[in-house]
Parts: C-alpha cells; sequence; structure tokens
C-alpha cells in the first residue's frame, strides 16, 4: 500500500504541485529523532533539490517583523526531538549540506544515563499508548514498578552528553523539548509550568546562551500550554499538526510534518503532503471516540510508527 501511494504522488505531480502552491513561499518545517547519516544522507540530497535550508530563528525573525522576503524560496528547516545520542554522528552532514537544524532536547535527561521512557520494557510491557494516556504521577508509577524508574539511570545511555552537545554548536541550534519528556497534557498546572520553564532555564545554565524554541512531546497541547510558553519567553513552539507556516500562523503553535527516521525517498516525498500524519489524526480520533480514549489493540500505533520516537 505504501509503495502504491508513495508511486501515485511522484508520477501524479501532486507532490510537485503542493510545493509549488504551498511551500514556496510558506515555510515547511520536518521532524525526525534518531536518524542513522545514511538514511539523512539521502533525505538531504532530496531536499537540496525542492527547498532552501533555513533556520528557526530567520523563521522567528520573518514572522515578528513581517519581512518574508528576507527568507529564501521554499525555505525549510530541519528540527530533531529529544537528543538521542546518535545526534552527534549527523554533525559532518550538517557541514556537507550547510545547514543548522534546531535539536530540542529534555534538559533532565541529557548529561544522564535516564532512559527515554518510551524506550524502556517497561514502555513496551505496559504499551506506550496507554502510558501516554494517563495522569502523569501514574505513568511514572507505572514505569517504576514495571522495572523502569524514570528517574532513574537505565543500563545503557540514550541521550547526548553535554560535551557532545556542546562540541555541535557550530552546526546546530539547540531548544527545549520540556525536562522528562511527559504528556503535558497529563500534567497538572505546576508540573506542566516546571517542564516548559526549567528547561529553558536548565539549557541556558548550561550551554551559556539564549534558549528560544520549544517543542511539544508527542505534539500535545492545549491553550494552557501555549500561554505557559508565552510566559517563560519562548520566540516559537513546534507542534506536529501537518502543514505549512506563513504569516498568519501563529508562531507559539508552529506546524511541521513528521519524518520515521528510516523512511525512503519516495516515502518522504508522500509524508511531506501530509497526508499519512492527517490519516493518522483520523483514526486517533476515532479510537478516542470508540474507546473512551483507550487505542484498542487491533488498531495498533497510531500516533507516529515506531521509528519516529514521540
Amino acid at each position: 500500500m505504501k509503495n502504491t501511494i508513495a508511486t501515485l504522488v511522484r508520477w501524479s505531480g501532486f507532490g510537485a504541485l503542493q510545493r509549488f502552491l504551498k511551500a514556496r513561499h510558506a515555510v515547511t518545517i520536518v521532524v525526525y529523532h534518531d536518524p542513522t547519516p545514511e538514511v539523512l544522507r539521502e533525505h538531504l540530497r532530496w531536499y537540496a533539490k525542492h527547498y532552501s535550508f533555513t533556520t528557526l530563528d530567520a523563521v522567528a525573525g520573518a514572522m515578528e517583523t513581517g519581512r518574508w522576503d528576507r527568507l529564501p524560496a521554499y525555505p525549510l528547516v530541519i528540527t530533531l526531538d529529544d537528543g538521542h545520542r546518535n545526534n552527534t554522528a549527523l554533525a559532518a552532514l550538517f557541514r556537507e549540506f550547510d545547514l543548522r537544524p534546531t535539536i530540542y532536547l529534555c534538559s533532565g535527561i541529557v548529561g544522564t544515563a535516564r532512559p527515554y521512557w518510551w524506550k524502556t520494557a517497561a514502555a513496551d510491557s505496559i504499551g506506550v499508548e496507554r502510558l501516554k494516556r494517563v495522569p502523569d504521577p501514574e505513568r511514572r508509577r507505572l514505569l517504576a514498578e514495571a522495572g523502569d524508574d524514570p528517574d532513574r539511570d537505565g543500563a545503557d545511555r540514550q541521550a547526548m552528553t553535554w560535551d557532545e552537545i556542546a562540541r555541535m554548536t557550530d552546526v546546530a541550534d539547540y531548544g527545549a523539548h520540556t525536562r522528562t519528556h511527559p504528556i503535558l497534557l497529563r500534567c497538572d498546572d505546576r508540573d506542566c509550568a516546571d517542564e516548559i520553564t526549567l528547561c529553558r532555564t536548565e539549557l541556558e545554565d548550561r550551554l551559556g546562551q539564549p534558549c528560544r524554541h520549544f517543542a511539544f512531546p508527542n505534539g500535545d497541547f492545549s491553550d494552557r500550554e501555549v500561554e505557559e510558553i508565552r510566559r517563560a519567553g519562548y520566540r516559537t513552539a513546534r507542534s506536529i499538526d501537518p502543514g505549512w507556516n506563513d504569516a498568519a500562523t501563529d508562531p507559539l503553535r508552529l506546524k511541521a510534518f513528521p519524518v520515521s527516521d528510516d523512511v525512503t525517498v519516495d516515502w518522504l516525498s508522500v509524508q511531506l503532503t501530509g497526508i499519512p500524519a492527517w490519516l493518522r489524526k483520523r483514526r486517533t480520533a476515532a479510537a478516542d471516540v470508540s474507546t473512551g480514549g483507550a487505542t484498542p489493540e487491533w488498531a495498533g500505533p497510531m500516533v507516529k510508527p515506531k521509528s519516529a520516537g514521540i
């Protein structure tokens, strides 16, 4: 099915038409997590043929001043979520393609051996989708009882160290992705505010430079989260709602296209139409209605494919 859809999009010219109508004068943001250099190289070659790389700071400047003419045609921003250990292997690619991505860091996980909770045996046994839907204290309790306490070091380091992060400041910008990557909608007001505000403070203290950009864990947010981000002083906040960003876009609700870390170039072009993300949202909404918020086993992972992280 994926190959058929990719072939139809490629040969029908639908993707090219969308780029001309939508992406020529609006900003495309793509979201990765932990891609290999080999896969990302192929993606960057494709992007270089169809887009012009830019930065989140440049996009924020255009939004704040209205000077969209300062952005190149077909502007594209590369982002990576979480701060995975293997992101350090991508630095040479960023230099080769002369791009400056934004890597969103979880300040309470990078620099430690604490695991990303959804990448643990406990999360696999309980169910990642189930854990996304329970109050945050319960999520943490369930993980700890199953043997993977999110506040304790794991057996293997999954995140970048502070030294690795510092060595990439010449090729990457860093944004905030909360302290511990909870689902913010499942946090109470105090924890939500702390995850958003303290992440910025901790990153600025460690990096010695401003942290002005935020990304919502799992893409989940409400007006409460947006207001907390506004109070914390961020310039932008990035969701995973598919679409392009223009002068009418709220900079604290930026749209983006999630890209699977292991996807082929043909399927990448399909993901940048927004069709897969839109279909997943429809399936997720249908499951929420039919099961009262619980994902049925038959539906499988519906928010994002496993390779994309959360």
